[in-house]
């Protein structure tokens, strides 16, 4: 059975939902929610309901690309989502988040989204993220990486590293 997630309340058992996030939070587990199941608003309700609970916001906070401009009401709530300092968010599924299939393979109709995740999240808690086998459904894994990986040409190694590398290590706590 799956619970809703909300500011006010929380449907199913709330105090059961809470209780096992705590306790996750406290024995320094992580959490990933697949947007779209779980309303920006409502996640960012929980950062703050639970500061040490360690959040990774999959699939860009689930945005809707169709080649135009970025949903107003998805920008503002991701941008106060990002405000939370435990909140990271995934780069991953692009071609995904695309309304209508085959999604485009160049980087330019991607850019606006991922320049904004950068902007919100910083090279800090942004974690890339593949989405495969998924991502076979919209496109192949090589053309997605070397996207993401174009997108990153024009930076630094060192963030390039830590998108790809280095803050998934530390979000999930692997070893290197």
């Amino acid at each position: 059975m799956g619970y809703r997630l909300s500011g006010r309340y929380l449907e199913g058992r709330p105090e059961e939902v809470l209780r096992d996030l705590e306790y996750a939070a406290k024995k320094g587990k992580t959490v990933d929610f697949l947007t779209g199941s779980y309303p920006l608003e409502e996640l960012e309700w929980l950062a703050r309901r639970i500061p040490e609970l360690k959040i990774m916001v999959n699939h860009l906070g689930g945005v809707r690309l169709d080649g135009g401009p970025l949903d107003r009401k998805w920008v503002c709530d991701f941008r106060k989502l990002a405000k939370q300092p435990n909140v990271y968010c995934k780069l991953s599924a692009l071609y995904g988040r695309w309304k209508e299939q085959p999604a485009p393979k160049c980087l330019d109709v991607y850019k606006p989204v991922i320049d904004l995740a950068m902007e919100c999240f910083g090279e800090e808690r942004l974690v890339y993220g593949s989405d495969w086998p998924v991502t076979t459904l919209t496109g192949d894994y090589a053309s997605v990486i070397n996207l993401t990986r174009e997108y990153f040409e024009d930076k630094e190694a060192a963030v390039a590293r830590k998108v790809f590398h280095d803050n998934a290590v530390r979000f999930y706590g692997l070893g290197e």
